[in-house]
């Protein structure tokens, strides 16, 4: 046996026969898990890593055990491959890269999109497009936003390919893909808005077929569990900023557009990237991607004003959430639909807009059971998360509304520090009309 074989194997024999619960703790958690789904670990540098890097959704589940490979350890998922020097087996503070999955596997293609455009001078940068002379492609509008949300360069590399259409080999359904370094977007319009406007495909397994792994699942070590995002902490600072309408004059429930626009400018400027709730909450609740400079953007009680505030959004490539109240809000069904087509976000803000911690427990349920249920048959899709009319809430209030089918519920203020105890009322910043560029700069950067 060779000196880096002996190594690893060393390794995994320690992480094999110690209880889980006697090894250093990753992220105050387990330093090793198990997916029954395939039957594989995963355990450091790796696990880490997944987890601060968009876990299942992202990357799939391990289909391989970490092992050596060309001197390197190695793992492959569903969607990637992780490497790191064969030291760091079972260390988590290692440094650990993707495999370039998606060069490796097109490296043979000659199909036109896959031709570098050259473009002298480079055009300039915008929100909708943006070219990369490292490879002389360009990415745009849907696969763009997904690419600056879910980890950009760190994870999925340059863009390789212009957009084009490829049948994809394991449905055999045809869709309009782009390749990068370490990936392949997939674009899917019927969940436009959604975490799954944008899939990856399944270049990990590719990768494994081509590379002759063994994926065979195997028997769990002992003591170690199956995994589940609630065996990790996770808490992170979010700025939700809280707008309502859209008009003159300014005031506090009422922002003129031009000031809006030039906060949006100034957060594309700042590099802050929008995110809706359902990313956010995923996030918080099933470790998934949040870009650095992440930041939430919600509009309440639906006023027809709102439409010039979802159209500026969307000429930036940005997208809202909109918190509506079926039973008074100017937004109906048409228009409702309208902000779905942009990419945008739509919540309940209660039925009638009455201050719930003043009503009965039945009439509390209500308000927020149907508004929901309002709503789901106006788009045809769920509707996921809700946010308490003027702000107000209790723990009794928030328990009510925990039973009638949201995944989470928002307050009105309170900071931008998230936390898994808080689901029912995460905070929001209240973003006023009439305050100026710089206190909003604050509002977003140090409240």
């Amino acid at each position: 046996m060779g000196r880096l074989s002996l190594l690893l194997a060393l390794a995994f024999a320690v992480l094999g026969t110690v209880p889980a619960a006697q090894l250093a703790r990753a992220s105050s958690g387990p330093p090793v898990v198990y997916f029954s789904a395939t039957g594989h670990h995963l355990a450091e540098p790796f696990l880490s890593f997944w987890r601060s890097h968009g876990g299942l959704r992202i990357f799939g589940y391990p289909i391989s055990e970490a092992h050596e490979r060309e001197g390197m350890l190695v793992q492959y998922f569903e969607r990637a491959r992780m490497e790191a020097p064969l030291t760091c087996a079972g260390l988590t503070d290692c440094p650990v890269q993707l495999t370039r999955v998606g060069a490796l596997l097109s490296a043979e293609r000659s199909e036109p999109a896959f031709a570098p455009l050259v473009l002298d001078p480079s055009p300039p940068d915008t929100p909708l497009r943006r070219y990369f002379p490292e490879t002389g492609h360009t990415l745009a509008y849907g696969f763009l936003r997904y690419w600056l949300r879910n980890g950009a360069l760190t994870v999925f590399g340059y863009p390789i390919s212009e957009e084009f259409r490829e049948i994809d080999p394991e449905t055999g359904y045809t869709f309009t893909v782009q390749y990068f370094e370490r990936a392949r977007f997939e674009w899917h319009p019927e969940a436009l808005g959604t975490l799954w406007e944008v899939q990856l495909g399944r270049l990990g397994a590719a990768l494994a077929t081509r590379d002759g792994v063994d994926t065979s699942p195997v028997a769990r070590q002992p003591d170690v569990p199956d995994y589940d995002p609630a065996l990790f902490p996770r808490a992170f600072r979010l700025p939700v900023l809280m707008y309502h309408d859209i008009g003159e004059p300014a005031g506090r429930y009422r922002i003129p557009l031009w000031r809006l626009e030039q906060q949006l400018d100034w957060l594309l400027a700042k590099g802050y990237v929008t995110v809706s709730l359902e990313q956010a909450y995923e996030a918080l609740l099933a470790d998934g991607p949040l870009p650095e400079r992440a930041v939430v953007i919600t509009f309440d009680d639906g006023s027809r004003s709102q439409l010039a505030a979802a159209r500026a959004l969307a000429a930036r490539n940005m997208t809202a959430t909109f918190f509506v109240v079926p039973g008074r809000s100017a937004l109906g069904p048409a228009e409702l639909r309208e902000l779905r087509s942009m990419g945008h976000e739509i919540g309940s803000h209660s039925m009638t807009h009455r201050m719930m911690t003043r009503l009965a427990d039945r009439d509390v349920h209500w308000e927020a059971e149907a508004s929901r249920r309002v709503l789901q048959e106006w788009l045809g899709e769920p509707i996921r998360f809700f946010a308490y009319p003027g702000g107000e809430w209790n723990s009794r209030v928030a328990a009510i509304v925990s039973t009638t089918g949201y995944q989470g519920a928002l307050a009105a203020w309170g900071g931008a520090r998230w936390t898994r105890e808080r689901r029912w009322a995460e905070p929001r910043i209240e973003i006023g009309g009439t305050i100026s560029l710089d206190r909003f700069a604050w509002y977003v950067e140090r409240f």
